[in-house]
């Protein structure tokens, strides 16, 4: 049988053995390229800046970008998320001289109870932004039903994060929301508008 198959058991010369070490080290290196031009491209940001208002700060590239509303500054939207299109939004509002924070949150419960099905509040608490602005975190959740008669499905659950700003006589608002299963997930490109939030 042997000598139909003279060299099946002869052994790799060194060459060969240094081919395929150095093949698999490619394939390697080719795979970290790969990963990390994906994950470069899926985190580039761009600056928006509205000098008006008075913010600069990072959003993501290719994200639908709307600043033409009067409910807020900045609203920018995942296109290719689904079900729910990942929100980043800074708004502001207008407020008295003695006005909290915690004021601020007091008014958007009571307006999203009656706009947001299932509305509930997590959680609250302060913090300090990197600047030293001192600022407080609400963290919610409720649920979102479609629209259209014609694409009926279950309702998604959507949870939101807002901090407040107080500058002067209006409250900065900065929100996320997202579907609950991916929340934590991109929960960072929250932080990254927060920590490249200029107000000025």
């Amino acid at each position: 049988m042997s000598d139909f198959f003279p060299d099946i058991h002869r052994e790799l010369t060194f060459t060969q053995r240094w081919n395929s070490y150095l093949a698999l080290v490619m394939a390697g290196v080719v795979l970290f390229l790969g990963i990390s031009m994906r994950s470069s491209s899926l985190n580039a940001a761009q600056v928006f800046e509205n000098q008006e208002a008075g913010i600069r700060a990072q959003v993501p590239l290719n994200w639908l970008i709307d600043s033409k509303s009067d409910e807020y500054v900045i609203r920018a939207e995942d296109p290719n998320a689904l079900p729910f299109k990942t929100l980043l939004q800074v708004s502001t509002l207008t407020v008295g001289p003695d006005a909290a924070p915690r004021n601020v949150l007091d008014i958007l419960d009571i307006q999203r109870a009656s706009q947001l099905s299932a509305y509930r509040v997590i959680s609250r608490t302060e913090e300090t932004l990197r600047d030293g602005t001192p600022a407080i975190r609400m963290h919610y959740a409720y649920t979102q039903d479609e629209r259209n008669p014609f694409l009926e499905s279950l309702p998604v659950v959507v949870e939101g994060v807002d901090v407040v700003i107080l500058r002067r006589s209006q409250a900065l608002v900065i929100t996320y929301r997202e579907e609950q299963n991916s929340f934590d997930d991109n929960l960072y490109r929250f932080e990254n508008l927060l920590q490249t939030l200029e107000i000025f």
